[in-house]
């Protein structure tokens, strides 16, 4: 077991891009790493289903599939506590915790709404009690990509039950019960503990015990109010700019944009197609010069985070491997339209930093902040009654946001940048 050592960000991004479904079994018949084994089976998953016949039990006479190789490593995981492999293996066993439903109508009893999941739309929301099945159903379709947070969200659902019936007070003045926004905030305070970045922390989250989760929810649920503004406080942007930035708002989008334009539907079809401006790759590239990395994508997950250093010394902005690996994160953004404000999200940035080439950011930019602070600015401009119902109405400000025209988006994006490096200047630090 000496041999099984969790995988670099590299190891894994070069795994996952493997499509080749003989090399990946020739590779996981001689591995003896399991954290690099569910690597490998996570991917033949992707490409083929979990009754794949492997073509290993020809001498016994038994077909070998996926799933019961799935089924050895889950059983194998749990005996050496090694969490993050036994959530991954649970999650591509489509497994369900005991008591998973009980614990979610207990919470539905006790006045309370569960949210599931990172989609900011009202579908996400459970209001009245579903049977097994349809609950399994709904946490799989707005759970983010990385598919252990299926289970997590499970285990929460029934931790949240237990504590509910053991300590009602801590969940006073609570009346949706946000579990991807509950996740995020252990996240954040394992940042802060550890000073690492959010997917490092998520790494450190998942491989947990269910016992250290449960008190770290606990934790969290005590001290809601405060972790609020530290979680803000952490997605700052620590830049060193030049006296005055010049804000400058996409151009040539303004003069487009009719009024009428259906934004949202042209955003889907875009994003459908994967359509990208011409110039669009070699931008990024001469933007990563200008920052720590970008995270593009699910921001847990840290096979989607560019290390501008890497890429750099590695790359040319006209490289076609440099366009297939953003094109190869991009595809793993689920909805066309939130694909299509990633990719102006990032022509506004590099429209910013062209005209201030002076403009350092230490920090990694990470796309899901910047446009879900995009998405809050523009919705509290509609209007001052709005500012504190944000957390309610998200579902109503995404869609929103997604029928502006793309230079108000654009306008929003700079906004938010510019509010995250402000909040960094702002902070007192601690003495």
């Amino acid at each position: 077991e000496s041999k099984t050592q969790p995988l670099s960000q590299l190891q894994e991004l070069d795994l996952e891009r493997e499509t080749d479904v003989w090399r990946l079994l020739q590779t996981l018949k001689s591995s003896d790493n399991l954290y690099e084994q569910i690597e490998l089976i996570s991917n033949l998953c992707r490409l083929e289903t979990l009754a794949f016949d492997t073509g290993w039990g020809v001498e016994a006479g038994e077909p070998v599939s996926l799933a019961n190789l799935l089924n050895e490593l889950y059983i194998k995981a749990g005996r050496l506590e090694l969490w993050a492999i036994v959530r991954r293996a649970a999650g591509l066993l489509n497994k369900m915790a005991i008591g998973l439903a009980d614990a979610a109508t207990e919470l539905l009893v006790r006045q309370k709404q569960i949210a599931v999941g990172k989609a900011y739309s009202e579908a996400s929301l459970i209001i009245d009690p579903l049977s097994p099945q349809e609950l399994l159903a709904k946490i799989n379709e707005f759970c983010g990509e990385d598919i252990r947070d299926r289970t997590l969200t499970q285990e929460i659902l029934i931790y949240l039950s237990v504590l509910i019936n053991s300590e009602p007070e801590l969940f006073e003045g609570l009346l949706t019960l946000r579990v991807s926004y509950l996740i995020l905030l252990i996240n954040s305070e394992i940042c802060r503990e550890q000073y690492c970045t959010q997917d490092e922390a998520y790494e450190i989250l998942m491989a947990m015990s269910p016992f250290e989760i449960k008190m770290r929810l606990r934790q969290v649920l005590a001290g809601y109010e405060g972790l609020d503004n530290s979680l803000f406080r952490q997605e700052s942007l620590q830049s060193r700019k030049p006296q005055a930035v010049n804000w400058v708002v996409l151009p040539q989008a303004e003069e487009t944009d009719p009024a009428e334009e259906d934004w949202l539907h042209r955003r889907q079809r875009e994003g459908g197609l994967h359509r990208v401006p011409e110039d669009f790759y070699p931008r990024v590239w001469r933007l990563l010069k200008h920052c720590k990395g970008i995270v593009i994508g699910d921001k847990l997950e840290r096979r989607n985070r560019l290390v501008s250093e890497l890429i750099l010394s590695d790359t040319t902005p006209e490289e076609k491997d440099f366009a297939l690996r953003i094109e190869h994160l991009f595809n793993k953004i689920q909805a066309p339209e939130y694909r299509q404000v990633n990719v102006e999200a990032l022509m506004e940035l590099s429209e910013l930093f062209d005209i201030n080439p002076d403009w350092q950011v230490d920090d990694y930019i990470v796309l899901d902040v910047l446009v879900g602070h995009a998405v809050r600015l523009a919705w509290i401009d509609g209007g001052d009654h709005r500012a504190h119902r944000y957390l309610q109405d998200k579902a109503k400000a995404w869609r929103s946001f997604y029928q502006d025209s793309p230079h108000r988006c654009a306008k929003y994006i700079a906004r938010a940048m510019q509010f995250l490096i402000e909040l960094n200047e702002g902070e007192v630090l601690p003495t």
